[in-house]
């Protein structure tokens, strides 16, 4: 497993070989996490529009009819 060592400057080198196998470029925001004890450094998307597209399918219904009847159901709740 690789390790890094953190400079004066609080600062880390991703190895090569993480760094060639994930594809990272020079340049590239990282998202970090901590999970407990852990540090989890994601690759942010170089486009967010591509990453994000579809995350909400399914979400108001699998089919045009049941969407329609979930807009309907929303629409109903605007006049109370």
């Amino acid at each position: 497993m690789p390790s890094v060592t953190i400079s004066s400057k609080r600062q880390i080198t991703i190895p090569s070989e993480v760094f060639r196998r994930l594809e990272l470029k020079e340049g590239q925001k990282l998202m970090v996490e901590v999970e407990g004890d852990r540090i989890i450094l994601t690759a942010r998307p170089l486009n967010l529009t591509k990453a994000l597209g579809g995350v909400t399918k399914g979400l108001y219904g699998s089919n045009a009819a049941e969407v329609e009847e979930y807009l309907d159901k929303e629409r109903d709740t605007w006049q109370g």
